[in-house]
């Protein structure tokens, strides 16, 4: 069986017999070795290290651990991994001149599949969504003074999003801690908790502390890196960490962030374009009932006009976006030309919206279980509330528990618009 940072290729064969393992992390095999005739009578591997390049010589050279998934942490020379696993494992040799990131951890559940995002100079921005359970992860690096982002790591949804902004360079990420356990009796582990340190502050807690504590231990040296394992949730997360004195870095000039403070965590609604490349955008919603069928305009720049018709529910809505500096009219969704019409202009790209809510019920004589139609709609920009459009009756909706700029919209019609949702940045 073969493991890669994204999935699980096997097992080819009949899995009987004496098992074993490398259970390296943070490293990449190069190169295969072992015995044959008839058959294949042994294997061995070359194992790399993920190296850190054009790293600070404050640094010490670092102690290489191996790690299994709690919070202490084994010395090469104490630690012999070929005599428990009864294999030859061959490592090619590295300048000793060379920095070198350490992994620790991961700490968490075995589920999902392994991701490692590498090792980087730093770490500028965490975006997590999370229900019940860290759902997801993804990382703003810093890699020799440019923004990198990582992949999104875990799964999709999740009814809360934290972003984390550090003041890079001079503030620094030393350590995490968090929970793990499982969401449901009986259940996988996955991570349930995340709390962020830095050389000036803490971040978090995000999500529910409940379950087994760890912690990365370290502060006394940068967190480069992430890895872990990820399907639905968070399954685990460890960290890829350059050890040693932290520098004192000049600050250098940071993008302007608009941002509301809510107990000790910064939440990013815009960035100055071209700073820092965006995150994928978040998908919220739809709301409403579950007929007719679904649609979504995808993402855009942001939301110039929305066109409204009304009557006893919003029999359609179609919406005019901006893409780059050029106007864009998608579709048009729902049932036609009947009921008034309501046109929403907004002064884009000076206002912006925001966030968008509603109510939704079921008209008399339709199915039940469809959940109904949209029947009011209410907009919001950094400047304005638009409506209400309809009538406030039924089951109340908003996007507000997500905080961002609305730059797309989804969701179902047929003879009504059914349901509706936002992406968000």
């Amino acid at each position: 069986m073969f493991e890669s940072n994204k999935k699980k290729y096997g097992p080819f064969g009949i899995q009987y017999g004496t098992y074993f393992s490398i259970p390296m992390t943070g490293g990449k095999i190069v190169g295969f070795h072992g015995r044959s005739s008839w058959y294949l009578d042994s294997i061995g591997v070359f194992l790399m290290p993920l190296l850190q390049r054009n790293l600070s010589d404050n640094f010490a050279a670092p102690r290489n651990y191996n790690t299994n998934g709690t919070d202490e942490k084994y010395r090469d020379d104490s630690y012999d991994l070929e005599d428990e696993l009864n294999v030859v494992i061959r490592r090619p040799e590295i300048n000793s001149n060379t920095k070198q990131a350490v992994s620790y951890g991961p700490w968490g559940g075995n589920g999902g599949i392994m991701f490692d995002d590498g090792a980087y100079t730093g770490v500028r921005e965490v975006r997590l969504t999370s229900q019940g359970a860290i759902v997801s992860i993804q990382i703003c690096y810093d890699l020799n003074g440019k923004a990198t982002w990582g992949r999104k790591n875990g799964g999709s949804g999740g009814t809360r999003l934290d972003k984390i902004s550090f003041d890079y360079p001079s503030e620094i990420l030393t350590h995490i801690t968090g929970f793990y356990g499982s969401t449901i009796l009986r259940g996988p582990a996955v991570v349930k908790s995340l709390t962020f340190y830095t050389n000036k502050r803490k971040y978090g807690p995000f999500g529910e502390e409940q379950g087994t504590s760890f912690s990365s231990a370290s502060n006394s040296g940068i967190i480069v890196g992430f890895h872990g394992r990820n399907r639905n949730f968070v399954d685990s997360i460890g960290v890829h960490v350059l050890e040693g004195r932290l520098p004192v870095s000049r600050p250098i000039p940071r993008p302007f962030y608009e941002t509301s403070e809510t107990s000790e965590v910064l939440h990013v609604y815009e960035v100055i374009r071209g700073a820092v490349k965006e995150a994928a955008p978040l998908v919220s919603g739809p709301w409403g009932g579950g007929g007719g069928k679904p649609w979504d305009d995808g993402v855009f720049s942001g939301v110039k006009k929305i066109f409204l018709t009304k009557g006893e529910a919003i029999y359609s809505i179609q919406i005019e976006y901006d893409r780059n500096g050029q106007s864009f009219w998608a579709v048009g969704h729902g049932g036609g030309s009947e009921g008034s019409f309501n046109m929403i202009k907004f002064d884009y790209p000076y206002e912006v919206l925001t966030s968008v809510c509603g109510y939704y019920a079921t008209l008399t004589g339709d199915d039940q279980r469809k959940g109904g139609v949209i029947k009011s709609l209410t907009f919001y920009t950094n400047k304005a509330k638009y409506g209400p459009y309809g009538e406030e009756t039924g089951t109340f909706f908003t996007s507000t528990r997500t905080e961002g700029k609305i730059v797309g919209f989804h969701g179902r019609t047929g003879c009504y618009l059914n349901a509706i949702g936002v992406h968000l940045t």
